[in-house]
C-alpha cells in the first residue's frame, strides 16, 4: 500500500495565522535559516527547505507531497516507492528539529519563525511575540545564501550537475543587487592571515576556476583516464559515441563547486576585492600568470590541477584495484599511509547515499615567483570538496586548520598543503580534521 501524503494544514491561511511577511521577506528569512550552521553542512536539508518554500510561495501546494519532495529535493528517482523508502518522513522529522534549534539559538531574535506542522510538509511563517531584533554580529561566520548558489535540483546527488552560466549569472545578480553590503566587514584573525596577503592590493582580485563535470562524467562512463593535454586537444571527443560526446560537451559543474564558488566570491567581497568565475574549458595557461587563482575539483573534473600537481605531495589518482578515487602520498612521513581512498567507486555504486570516511586537500601555493597565489580545493567526493572550500572561508574552521599546520597567528600564512579527513554523510559531512600537511616554498609557474 502506498503511504498517504500529509494533507495541507487547515490553518495556513495568512489572515488566520497573522502572517504579514511579504514573499520577499519570507525568502530572505528562509535564506538566513538555510545559511546558518544548523543547515550549512547538509545540502539535503537546504534542498528540502528551499523546495517546500518555493512551492508554497508559488501557491503550488499540490506539489508539496512526499513523492515530489523525494524526487525533486532529495535526489530519489521519479518512480521511487515511498512505501519502501521513507526518506522524506525521516528528513522532515530532522528538518523540524533543525528549525526549532535555529530559532532557539542563532535565530532567537527573528520576529517571525518558520514551522512545519505535523501532518503537512507546508512551511508556515508565524510571528514571534515580543521579538527584539538586533543587528547581526559583524564578526560572525560568513553566511552563504543557498538561493544564490543554485536552484533546488542542483543540491542533489553527485550525478547531477549545475549549469555554469546560470551559476555565474545568479552570483553576479546577487552581488549587484546587494551592492557593497559585504565589503569592509571586520575579518577574524585567521581570515586576515590567510586572505589578507592575497587581497593585499585593491586590484589583486581572485579568479575562481570551476570544474568541468561533463569531462569527469565522460571518463567515468567511458572508462578512460585523461590528462590536461587530452582536455586541451579535445581529441577525446572523437573516441566517444554520440551520447558520450553530448555528456562531455555540456557546460556543467557540481553542486559542491557552486557552494565553494559562492563562498569564495563572498570572501573577495568581504575584503573589498574583485573576483571572477571562469569555467575550466574557457581558460589557458596564461590565466595562471596574471593574478590569484582558486581551482576547485580534482584533475578528473578540473584538468588544470595538473599545472600545480608537481608541487603537491598529495595527488588524486585512481585505486589500481578498485578504480575508486584516492590521494596518493608521494613521500609518506612516519605514521602516514601511502594512499587515502574512499571505500568504493561513487560513480558506479551510489556512494553519496552512504556514510564513510572521505578525504580532501587544501593548498596555498605561490607558483609565479611569489607574485601571486593559487588556492587548491579538491576532494574525493562532493562532500570533501565542499569541506575544503568551507575550511578556507569559515573563520572557525580556518582557525582550526592554521593551528593544525602550526601557523603563527598574526603573520601571513606560508604556502602549504593539508590533507583533511571528513565523515561523508548523505547530503552533508562532519568531523573535518587535518591528518597530514606539508609546508612549501614559492616556485615558478608550471605550464
Amino acid at each position: 500500500m502506498q503511504p498517504t501524503s500529509p494533507q495541507p494544514s487547515t490553518h495556513t491561511n495568512p489572515e488566520e495565522t497573522g502572517d504579514r511577511l511579504t514573499p520577499k521577506e519570507k525568502i530572505e528569512l528562509v535564506q538566513r535559516v538555510a545559511s546558518s550552521p544548523h543547515f550549512s553542512r547538509s545540502a539535503a536539508m537546504r534542498s528540502f527547505l528551499l523546495y517546500i518554500t518555493e512551492q508554497t510561495l508559488a501557491n503550488r501546494w499540490d506539489l508539496i507531497k512526499e513523492q515530489n519532495i523525494g524526487s525533486e529535493a532529495l535526489g530519489r528517482r521519479t518512480d521511487y516507492d515511498p512505501a519502501e523508502d521513507n526518506i522524506v518522513r525521516v528528513r522532515a522529522h530532522e528538518l523540524r528539529q533543525r528549525l526549532e534549534k535555529y530559532f532557539a539559538t542563532d535565530g532567537a531574535q527573528e520576529p517571525y519563525v518558520v514551522t512545519i506542522p505535523k501532518g503537512t510538509y507546508k512551511p508556515e511563517f508565524m510571528p514571534r511575540a515580543k521579538a527584539q531584533v538586533e543587528a547581526p554580529d559583524p564578526s560572525a561566520i560568513i553566511a552563504i545564501p543557498p538561493a544564490v548558489a543554485a536552484p533546488r535540483r542542483h543540491w542533489l546527488a553527485i550525478s547531477l550537475v549545475a549549469n555554469v552560466a546560470l551559476v555565474v549569472a545568479v552570483l553576479l545578480s546577487f552581488f549587484q543587487s546587494h551592492g557593497g553590503s559585504q565589503a569592509n566587514r571586520p575579518q577574524s584573525a585567521s581570515l586576515r592571515d590567510f586572505w589578507g596577503q592575497i587581497f593585499s592590493t585593491p586590484d589583486a582580485g581572485l579568479k575562481v576556476v570551476s570544474a568541468d563535470s561533463g569531462f569527469a562524467l565522460w571518463q567515468d562512463l567511458s572508462g578512460h583516464d585523461l590528462n590536461l593535454g587530452d582536455y586541451l586537444s579535445r581529441h577525446y571527443l572523437s573516441l566517444a559515441d554520440e551520447q558520450l560526446r553530448e555528456v562531455a560537451m555540456r557546460r556543467s559543474t557540481s553542486p559542491a563547486d557552486v557552494v565553494v564558488t559562492t563562498r569564495l566570491a563572498m570572501i573577495a567581497r568581504t575584503f573589498g576585492s574583485r573576483y571572477s568565475v571562469q569555467y575550466a574549458r574557457d581558460i589557458d595557461p596564461r590565466s595562471f600568470q596574471d593574478g590569484n587563482v582558486a581551482l576547485i575539483g580534482s584533475h578528473r573534473s578540473n584538468p588544470w590541477m595538473e599545472v600545480f600537481e608537481p608541487q603537491l605531495n598529495f595527488v588524486v589518482e585512481r585505486e589500481p584495484t578498485t578504480g575508486a578515487p584516492s590521494f596518493r602520498n608521494r613521500a609518506p612521513h612516519a605514521g602516514e599511509a601511502e594512499r587515502y581512498s574512499i571505500p568504493t567507486s561513487l560513480d558506479n555504486q551510489g556512494g553519496e547515499q552512504l556514510e564513510f570516511e572521505s578525504y580532501g586537500v587544501v593548498a596555498l601555493l605561490r607558483p609565479c615567483n611569489g607574485s601571486h597565489f593559487a588556492i587548491i580545493l579538491e576532494g574525493l567526493n562532493m562532500q570533501a570538496t565542499e569541506a575544503a572550500g568551507e575550511i578556507v572561508t569559515d573563520s572557525q574552521a580556518l582557525t582550526s586548520l592554521l593551528q593544525d599546520i602550526q601557523h603563527r597567528p598574526g603573520t601571513d600564512v606560508e604556502p602549504f598543503e593539508a590533507l583533511i579527513r571528513i565523515k561523508s554523510l548523505p547530503g552533508g559531512y562532519g568531523d573535518a580534521k587535518v591528518i597530514a600537511y606539508r609546508k612549501h616554498a614559492s616556485g615558478p609557474c608550471k605550464n
